[in-house]
């Protein structure tokens, strides 16, 4: 595969998630109108149904345009991939904030109209059981000692392999996976990736225990039969982020592997599009199983917080809830209550630690 295919491909991938998360999501999420509640009755109605493809309609223009963008700064930077991923991805993320802006407006302005309510939070019960009754994760928390014995094993492989090593270890790649940039070999730049592993791994342990300990938001009408299918919610999510980490773990191992000790010259573009297109398998896999399951509900927010809890309908913040996490309005999963300084804390760190990983392999290598 040459650079020029290798590198289309890629972006092509990378731009198809990134569509998927800037539209398909909102556009798919049936409960919510860019981030406001519909009550059932309503959701067919034939106002939402234009405001949801006026969003759409916005948002593949402004992807068109990211596209065009992306072509001219490829020819005129001389085939720079770093100013071709910004301009495909920057714009279409601010035509994706402005289709938001403008539908979430007319979403209001029909909610209004509609007095669309959302259902009393402050009414849902806690429920108390016992075994299989109390609330779940499905998957325990032991089971990420798996990725402890692959980042021992990945870290004994390349100290045993030391010797194998080259003096100067390649840190970067191009879309075709041919080395651009080097470091010398130290201690450092060889074992950072195992460092990346390990808070790549704190870090979905910690998302992990904090989607066991979300709050019970249960229907006070059938507190066993909500309970069973937040449970059945939890676990999907829980086994989501469980095989996405294990993924991040074995691929960050083996591009240690191929950048060190067994190191070929190149690095397979084949297996970073395998990587991205498992990133949007997961997901499918999950939006597929909580529709077929009638689980779509349980993840809607409809019985957590009002509308005005949502800052532009898809930041929660609300300083009189003590959870930590809640359940997306808009997507998948979970996101953090933002009036919790722990919240901050937590999104902090699980950005800035990986880059200060790599910053800190990049510096001790020079």
């Amino acid at each position: 595969m040459n650079a020029e295919l290798a590198f289309v491909l890629v972006i092509a991938v990378i731009d198809l998630i990134w569509l998927l998360c800037l539209l398909g999501l909102p556009f798919l999420t049936n409960a919510m109108l860019l981030g406001v509640y519909v009550p059932p009755a309503e959701r067919g109605l034939p106002q939402v149904r234009r405001i949801r493809r006026t969003f759409l309609s916005l948002g593949l223009c402004g992807a068109l345009l990211g596209l065009l963008l992306a072509f001219a700064a490829h020819r005129l930077s001389g085939g720079a991939e770093g100013w071709t991923l910004a301009a495909l991805l920057v714009p279409q993320a601010l035509a994706a904030a402005g289709a938001w802006t403008f539908s979430r407006r007319r979403a209001l302005e029909l909610k209004s109209q509609r007095n669309w309510l959302a259902p009393d939070s402050s009414r849902r019960t806690a429920y108390i059981g016992t075994g299989a009754e109390r609330p779940s994760t499905g998957i325990p928390t032991w089971a990420y000692l798996l990725h402890a014995v692959i980042l021992i094993g990945c870290a004994v492989l390349a100290a045993v392999y030391w010797e194998s090593i080259p003096q100067q270890i390649p840190t970067h790649f191009n879309a075709a996976g041919i080395p651009d940039q080097y470091a010398a070999k130290s201690l450092v730049s060889v074992f950072a990736l195992n460092l990346l592993q390990a808070l790549m791994t704190a870090l979905f342990v910690g998302l992990h225990l904090s989607i066991g300990r979300t709050r019970q938001n249960l229907d006070p009408s059938d507190p066993a039969g909500s309970l069973r299918k937040q449970n059945r919610f939890r676990g999907a999510n829980a086994y989501v982020l469980f095989f996405l980490s294990l993924a991040v773990v074995l691929l960050l191992g083996w591009i240690q592997a191929r950048s060190t000790y067994d190191f070929r010259g190149t690095l397979s573009a084949g297996y970073a599009l395998i990587f991205a297109l498992l990133l949007i398998a997961l997901p499918a896999a999950f939006f597929f199983y909580v529709h077929r399951r009638g689980l779509l509900e349980v993840g809607a927010n409809r019985h957590h917080g009002e509308d005005r809890y949502w800052r532009g309908g898809a930041f929660y913040y609300n300083p009189q809830d003590p959870a930590f996490m809640v359940e997306k309005r808009v997507g998948l999963g979970w996101t953090f209550n933002f009036a919790r300084p722990l919240s901050w804390l937590v999104m902090s760190a699980s950005v800035l630690l990986p880059l200060a990983a790599v910053a800190a392999a990049m510096w001790a290598s020079r």
